[in-house]
């Protein structure tokens, strides 16, 4: 039988020295291990937030992104025909993120245009700032673009024109979208509450692009809420190839700039020098007959007022010129375009229609 005894205390030690956590040399081992493993895990693990998944690749973001710089030049364009006055749209940002989230950054009250893009299912929403609103409603009025008051009402009649000036929306959207998937945009409704405009559940992902816009000096804000939802069906075709094909993407050149300045500077304006006026009412309109005369307001020698595209841009004093009746430029009235026009002298429509500057 084997003969049993106690361990003394330096064997004690000794066994202890074996164990994790304990001796120099083994404890060194020990943390040595571990630090490379946390590295290692470190350089494994991402962090992924479960409500905000990743819907797009990097390609198909860059590729959103490229899309959307092209319909601010497009929208821009638009704007400015529409206004008669220069617009400059330009793109902010572009996010991924949910339609909750984008509800409450929106601010309150503000302009919410609903829209369709069949073939593709649901609505995605335009959004103006008041700012831009207000302006866009005074000039389709005939103002100058003065901004109405923030705390200012919308109308019916006023409503009625933000519905129809958001179907010039509709091109420039189906331009960009034209070589990834042709679509027939539509004005579904307008509104003025961000949080009552359900295009999407709370929890959904939305693509949430921004822009600035710069209308008559004053800048605005603009933006695109997209739900995932109705892009799903063409997210596999955002594909940089597709999109650089359809040549959308390349800029112009020094000479095509210059090209289309002198295309610009070719085009024809009816101006008009306008001889005075008179209020009369309505019945005596309906009386006038050949030979009736009216005194007009205006006082012999005095300056005239000179429109061009229906805005007074000059004061002129009337003469002839040859054969001709003529106005001479004397003052300009558009802050613009001081400096920038020479005097001159134009003519006024003969029999023949037509009219000359000298």
């Amino acid at each position: 039988m084997r003969e049993e005894r106690a361990l003394s205390q330096s064997e004690i030690e000794a066994l202890l020295g074996q164990l994790p956590g304990r001796g120099g040399e083994v404890q060194d081992d020990l943390s040595a291990s571990a630090r490379a493993a946390g590295r290692n895990f470190a350089r494994v693990v991402k962090a992924y937030d479960f409500r905000r998944p990743d819907k797009f690749s990097k390609e198909q973001w860059a590729t959103l992104q490229s899309m959307h710089e092209q319909f601010a030049r497009i929208v821009g364009a638009t704007f400015s025909s529409r206004l008669r006055t220069l617009v400059e749209v330009h793109l902010t940002s572009i996010e991924q993120g949910l339609y909750e989230e984008w509800q409450r950054e929106v601010p309150n009250p503000t302009v919410c245009c609903v829209l369709s893009m069949y073939p593709l299912p649901g609505n995605i929403v335009v959004e103006f700032g008041m700012e831009v609103a207000g302006e866009i409603i005074d000039r389709l009025l005939g103002g100058t673009g003065i901004r109405l008051p923030s705390d200012h009402e919308f109308g019916e009649i006023e409503t009625g024109l933000l519905r129809a000036f958001s179907r010039s929306i509709t091109h420039p959207l189906q331009e960009i979208w034209s070589q990834i998937q042709p679509l027939e945009p539509q004005v579904q409704d307008i509104g003025l509450d961000a949080s009552l405009v359900q295009v999407a559940a709370p929890m959904d992902v939305v693509v949430n692009v921004s822009f600035e816009v710069v209308l008559g000096g004053q800048a605005g804000r603009m933006s695109l809420c997209l739900p995932y939802t109705v892009l799903e069906s063409v997210v596999s075709k955002l594909s940089a190839q597709i999109w650089m094909s359809s040549g959308k993407y390349t800029a112009l050149t020094d000479e095509e700039h210059r090209a289309r300045v002198a295309l610009i500077q070719r085009s024809r304006l009816d101006l008009v020098a306008r001889l005075g006026g008179v209020d009369v009412t309505a019945g005596m309109l309906m009386e006038l007959q050949e030979g009736d005369t009216f005194v007009l307001d205006h006082r012999s020698g005095n300056t005239l007022d000179v429109l061009v595209g229906g805005r007074v841009r000059f004061t002129g004093l009337p003469g002839t010129s040859g054969s001709h009746l003529a106005v001479q430029i004397a003052t300009v009235v558009d802050d613009d375009l001081t400096g920038r026009i020479a005097p001159m002298t134009v003519q006024l429509p003969d029999s023949t229609g037509e009219a000359a500057v000298a």
